[in-house]
């Protein structure tokens, strides 16, 4: 078997204990493999397709959803399945899967190699495997990455920032043969239940029904958006008129301005300039190694 790890920038300590966690699972006489180092952002869709040339029996991502989403988009209607071993901050792919965050459990379950079948989300053309968001929380994930912080603090400090900078923004959306015109203070489409740190808004979510899970929290008073961030936080429920959630396997969203829409994909922002986003999803289309 021939195994590629693709990992994200990291910590020398973190990357030597990776390194021992692969060499005592894997015997050389069994396993051929190489670690290959992710420098920047986009590097890991370069080092996936250098994997795939190489034979490439398994490709494994090391690293959070974002990793995940560079090194996945490659594997998308591919035979080599992909395997997980969590080391980002939020995780919220790994999370949903209950991927073990200890380096040797993850190993053990690569070494076993049981995959199965996951659906994958498109917008746009463009691959998503967690979550795709277009309101606050997508100006939240942009204020994130600008500061290059990273950590549970960092995440903090960026919602906080959002909080103060974020506008509505008038859309259109389209699915499941009904038009509704909002101005979302969240609006999440997801495929998985998990949106990092244990956190979820989709918690009914699951990767292989053919549908997303659609929540968006219409426009509402600032008391009714804190209570609904305070119940989120302590994973408490709370029903309200301004939520709403769905499942659809197409949506057309039309933007109600000419202005450059903030959307974040699995963790990571993209800058939209067309006036329409359309999503769909793709069922089963990727292998990914599971726990039974």
């Amino acid at each position: 078997m021939n195994i590629y790890f693709i990992v994200k920038p990291i910590k020398s300590s973190l990357r030597k204990r990776l390194l021992s966690a692969i060499e005592a699972t894997l015997v050389r006489e069994k396993y051929t493999y190489q670690i290959m180092d992710s420098l920047k952002k986009g590097h890991a869709v370069e080092l996936t397709e250098k994997a795939i040339a190489g034979n490439a029996s398994l490709i494994v991502a090391c690293g959070g959803d974002g990793t995940i989403n560079e090194v996945a988009r490659g594997l998308v209607n591919s035979r080599i399945p992909l395997g997980i071993i969590p080391l980002g901050s939020g995780n919220g792919i790994a999370r949903h899967f209950k991927i073990p965050f200890q380096l040797d459990k993850a190993m053990a379950l690569i070494k076993k190699h049981q995959s199965s079948k996951m659906d994958v989300g498109v917008m746009n053309g463009q691959y998503f495997f967690g979550n795709m968001g277009c309101a606050f929380e997508s100006h939240f994930i942009k204020h994130y990455q600008k500061k290059g912080w990273h950590g549970l603090g960092a995440y903090f400090i960026a919602f906080f920032m959002a909080i103060l900078n974020f506008r509505h923004q008038k859309i259109k959306i389209e699915y499941n043969q009904q038009l509704q015109e909002i101005s979302p203070f969240l609006f999440l489409i997801s495929n998985t239940n998990q949106q990092g740190y244990n956190l979820t808004l989709t918690p009914d979510a699951k990767t292989d029904d053919g549908q997303l899970d659609l929540f968006f929290m219409d426009n509402s008073n600032g008391i009714r958006k804190l209570k609904f961030m305070i119940f989120t936080l302590f994973r408490k429920k709370w029903k309200t008129p301004e939520i709403t959630l769905a499942l659809f396997s197409e949506m057309k969203i039309t933007k109600g301005v000419e202005e450059n829409f903030c959307v974040q994909l699995d963790g990571e922002y993209t800058p939209i300039s067309n006036k329409t986003i359309e999503i769909k999803v793709l069922h089963k289309k990727l292998n990914v190694i599971l726990p039974n």
